[in-house]
C-alpha cells in the first residue's frame, strides 16, 4: 500500500543559514506528492536506493548520483515479516525504475537505515523502540533475497548524520549530530564515514551521564543520570513540572492541561518566564554533554536535530536555546576545540535518513570493489 508523501523541503539560497557558511551546491529538488520525481533522470551517476526503516514508516528513495529522483513510502504496520515489507518497496521501485526505461538490475547498491542499536557483527537489531517483532533477524539476507543486490545497513541516526556531513549546510569530515525528540540519539562521523562503535552504541549521547548525584533522574533504559532523562521530551516535561511546583510565580504553563515541549516553547515566545527557563535548563545540559563528547570525539560540527528544538532557528526561542548550549558548552572545552567548533540546526529534515542510507550504500559498494579492500 502506497501512501502520499509531503512535499520535499529543498533547500535553496534564500535558506537562513549559520553565521558565516555558505550554501552547498544541492542537488536535491522539490516535489509534491506521491510517487514523484524529481527534474532530469539522464545524468550521469549510477542507481541507489536508500530506505529508512522506522517504526511507523518506511521511506524510500532513488538515487542517480548524489540527486533524489523520486521517493515514497510504506507503512510499517502494513506489514508482518520484513521479507514483505521489502518485496513491496522493491515492487513500487521496479515501476519506477521502468518508466524511466531502466530496471532492477541497474541498481548498484541498497542503504538500508532503521531505528535501534544494530550489532555490527551479527546483523541484527540488538535494541529497539519500535521494531520489537523484528528483533533478532538479519537484515542483510532478508533485503538481499529480495533484491539481489550490495546491502550496507547502518543506524538511522549515523545515516542521518552522515546525510548532513556530506550533503547538508553545514558540511563537515568531523561531525556530530543529536536528534533530540522523545528520546535523545546520535550519530558520530569521522573521517567522512559513521562510528558504530564494537557493539553498535556508537554515538549513543543519549545514554552519557551527566548527572552524577545520588539522587540523579532515571534513563528509561534503567540507569540513573543520562542525557536523555534530562533533554528527551519527558524529561523536559518533568523538569518544568518540578519547576511548577517549587514557585508561585505566574504562568501560562499552570493552565494547561498537558504539557508538551511544543507548548512550553509557544509559552516561552509569548513571554512565559518559566517557560523561556526550561528551554535553557535543556539547552544546559546539551551543552555539557557536547562539552565532554568534544573532548572525545574532537568534531568541527555539531548538529542538532529532531523534532524537539523548540522552533528552530527561524525562531527567537530556537535561537535561545541554541544560544545556551553554546554559552554552556564552550567554557567547558579545551580553547582548541572552543574555538573552531560550531554547533548549529540540522538542515535536511525529515529525508536525512534516506539520504544517508544512499550516501553509505555508494561508499561501502566502491570501497568493497577495490582489490584489497575490507569493510565492516
Amino acid at each position: 500500500m502506497r501512501e502520499e508523501v509531503a512535499p520535499f523541503a529543498s533547500l535553496t539560497s534564500s535558506a537562513r543559514l549559520p553565521f558565516g557558511l555558505t550554501p552547498p551546491p544541492m542537488n536535491f529538488a522539490s516535489t509534491n506528492g506521491s510517487n514523484q520525481k524529481n527534474g532530469d533522470e539522464s545524468g550521469d551517476g549510477t542507481w541507489v536506493l536508500g530506505i529508512d526503516l522506522g517504526g511507523t514508516t518506511i521511506k524510500f528513495g532513488l538515487f542517480r548520483g548524489d540527486k533524489l529522483i523520486w521517493r515514497n513510502h510504506l507503512r510499517t504496520a502494513d506489514f508482518e515479516s520484513l521479507g514483505s515489507a521489502f518485496q513491496s518497496c522493491r515492487d513500487s521501485v521496479e515501476d519506477t525504475l521502468k518508466e524511466s526505461s531502466h530496471s532492477i538490475e541497474d541498481l548498484h547498491a541498497i542503504g538500508l537505515a532503521m531505528a535501534g542499536v544494530l550489532d555490527p557483527k551479527a546483523e541484527v537489531l540488538a535494541e529497539t523502540a519500535n521494531l520489537h517483532r523484528w528483533h533478532h533477524l538479519n537484515f542483510r539476507q532478508q533485503i538481499s533475497d529480495v533484491y539481489q543486490k550490495p546491502v550496507a545497513l547502518l543506524n538511522d541516526a549515523d545515516a542521518a548524520a552522515l546525510a548532513e556531513a556530506a550533503h547538508g549546510l553545514c558540511r563537515a569530515n568531523s561531525l556530530v549530530l543529536l536528534t533530540l525528540g522523545t528520546g535523545v540519539g546520535g550519530g558520530v562521523i569521522l573521517d567522512g564515514r559513521p562510528i558504530r562503535g564494537a557493539n553498535g552504541c556508537g554515538g549513543e549521547i543519549g545514554h552519557a551521564t551527566i548527572d552524577f548525584a545520588a539522587d540523579a533522574r532515571m534513563c528509561g533504559c534503567g540507569f540513573p543520570g543520562h542525557l536523555e532523562a534530562y533533554a528527551g521530551s519527558a524529561g523536559v516535561i518533568q523538569t518544568a513540572n518540578e519547576r511548577l511546583a517549587m514557585s508561585d510565580a505566574h504562568s501560562s504553563l499552570r493552565n494547561m492541561q498537558a504539557l508538551t515541549p511544543l507548548s512550553i516553547a509557544n509559552a516561552a515566545a509569548d513571554g512565559d518566564t518559566i517557560a523561556s527557563e526550561m528551554i535553557e535548563q535543556t539547552g544546559i545540559m546539551i551543552g555539557r554533554a557536547i562539552a565532554m563528547f568534544a573532548h572525545v570525539v574532537d568534531p568541527d560540527v555539531v548538529l542538532l536535530g529532531g523534532a524537539m528544538t523548540f522552533g528552530g532557528p527561524g525562531t527567537d526561542t530556537g535561537k535561545q536555546f541554541l544560544k545556551s548550549i553554546r554559552e554552556e558548552c564552550f567554557p567547558r572545552t579545551l580553547v582548541q576545540i572552543s574555538s573552531h567548533l560550531k554547533i548549529e540546526f540540522a538542515t535536511l529534515g525529515n529525508d536525512a535518513g534516506i539520504v544517508g542510507a544512499a550516501h553509505y550504500a555508494r561508499q561501502v559498494a566502491d570501497e568493497t570493489s577495490r582489490p584489497g579492500t575490507a569493510i565492516r
